[in-house]
């Protein structure tokens, strides 16, 4: 049932115009300005090892970087714009591997707005490459898009738009019809058959396509694993995964038709915990090469929906229309999200140690070297597209990762999840000049990735005063009478 409360109604958003991203990963971007950009005195921060090398001076030509050296080894006469990065840090630009609605075209220039140059699109279009071909028709500042099929789901869909597959044959039609149509990879959800289920990860592995998404009700996660599942949101079976009771309350949360119903079970499955269990499931997912996307913002909505303190969040002055709507936890008719209709106080409560207890199973997972991303699943209720990739880096440090960790999250491992080491994920010649220029630490304090003094998006340079414009543009459109 957890599975099925992860995405917010996304059928008006979708009939929008469709956002002129910048396309798949391995698509080169818009190229940037002629002039060769150097960043001097910078200390920059790899990935890998978390190292901050002092006094740097990082060379951007067109759209990538072409050197990283010390400062005294670059003659600045040489730059055609040289920025002074003394007291600065640079690191990649951030990734958020669990967003929706990049149909919208509004949202897209608040990503690069925060740094993050690039998404995972976990609700595809029914045809990629016509998503893609919009890249020519329009030029709006967006981060890069890996994008996902629509979802394939069983008989009745939890989403409409979802592709319905019912049969074994219908799953392996959906996965090449969606090859065919350039999804980078299929999205299974909550509502598949074990029939379906194993056919289309079969097919996706014949066809060479990634499975990832939900982990299915009707499947446990130790299953999941073993059938090659590339990844699994939002935590979708691993208490009840790690529980002694496992076989007793699996059956019981298929049938879960609400959060009443299904939370006091994954409580029970905290209560049942086994370490011994827990640390063979993540043992699996080591060598399966299976990726965890917790989205703890998401489950934080869960449990502060009632806050007024949470509601009252600024930053939705940045979003209008619908889209507010959806970020205030409305439905297109304008009703309170019918996933939090008629929750009590003691729901919410009931749903902040469930919180509680997913991000000790966070915690518990990076410790055993569990490959972890950073996915917020905007835009649900108060989980804003660009804005609050920063919360979830926040809530990951909270959960026991380390700052390198969870900034590891956002760069240097969706680098190594999409196979794009060599485009992304590390401050390295050659590779495609998206960087996050910091005014403090973010290894020192995880919040410190808000403190942005200039994004590059594929060379292009968007210094302070161009980001203040991206959000005081998005502000005056999404309120136009306050605007005046």
């Amino acid at each position: 049932m957890k599975a099925e409360l992860s995405m917010l109604v996304v059928v008006l958003a979708r009939l929008t115009s469709l956002a002129p991203a910048q396309g798949h990963p391995s698509l080169v971007p818009p190229a940037a300005a002629n002039q060769t950009t150097c960043i001097s005195h910078v200390t920059v921060i790899d990935t890998g090892t978390g190292k901050e090398v002092h006094d740097r001076a990082v060379v951007i030509s067109k759209d990538r970087i072409s050197a990283v050296k010390a400062s005294n080894e670059v003659h600045t006469s040489a730059c055609g714009k040289t920025i002074d990065g003394t007291g600065k840090y640079l690191i990649p630009g951030l990734w958020d591997m669990h967003a929706h609605m990049t149909s919208v075209d509004s949202t897209l220039p608040l990503y690069i707005a925060n740094g993050v140059t690039g998404v995972r699109e976990m609700f595809g279009p029914p045809d990629a490459n016509k998503f893609r071909s919009n890249l020519a028709a329009k030029h709006i500042v967006a981060p890069h898009i890996y994008l996902a099929s629509p979802l394939v789901d069983g008989y009745p869909p939890a989403w409409p738009l979802s592709i319905v597959v019912k049969t074994a044959a219908e799953g392996r039609a959906a996965v090449d019809d969606q090859k065919q149509k350039g999804a980078d990879f299929i999205k299974v959800y909550g509502g598949l058959s074990r029939e379906a289920y194993y056919a289309i990860l079969d097919e996706s592995k014949r066809q060479g396509i990634p499975a990832e998404g939900h982990v299915p009700d009707s499947i446990s996660a130790w299953e999941a694993t073993a059938a090659g599942q590339k990844s699994m949101e939002h935590l979708n079976g691993l208490a009840v995964a790690c529980s002694t009771k496992q076989k007793e309350l699996m059956p019981k949360v298929e049938a879960a038709m609400s959060v009443e119903e299904s939370d006091p079970l994954f409580l029970e499955a905290a209560h049942t915990y086994s370490e011994e269990k827990c640390q063979r499931l993540f043992a699996e997912f080591k060598k399966n090469g299976t990726w965890q996307v917790p989205t703890l913002t998401l489950w934080l909505t869960f449990a502060r929906f009632n806050d007024p303190q949470f509601t009252s969040d600024d930053r939705l002055r940045y979003f209008g229309g619908q889209m507010r709507g959806f970020l205030t936890g409305k439905d297109p008719a304008g009703n309170v999200d019918a996933r939090f209709q008629g929750m009590t106080e003691s729901s919410f409560a009931m749903n902040r140690q469930v919180l509680t207890n997913d991000e000790k199973l966070v915690g518990a997972m990076f410790r055993a070297g569990v490959p972890i991303l950073a996915g917020t699943d905007n835009s649900n209720p108060y989980v804003f597209p660009g804005f609050s990739l920063h919360d979830e880096l926040a809530l990951l440090v909270e959960s026991g990762l380390t700052p390198l960790g969870a900034l590891q999250a956002a760069t240097r491992n969706p680098a190594i999840f999409m196979n794009a080491q060599d485009q992304y994920g590390s401050v390295t010649a050659g590779k495609i000049a998206d960087l996050v220029l910091l005014n403090a630490d973010p290894l020192a304090d995880i919040h410190n990735t808000t403190r942005i003094a200039t994004v590059f998006l594929g060379g292009k340079e968007f210094d302070h005063p161009a980001l203040d414009q991206i959000l005081s543009s998005a502000e005056s459109a999404a309120n136009p009478i306050s605007a005046h």
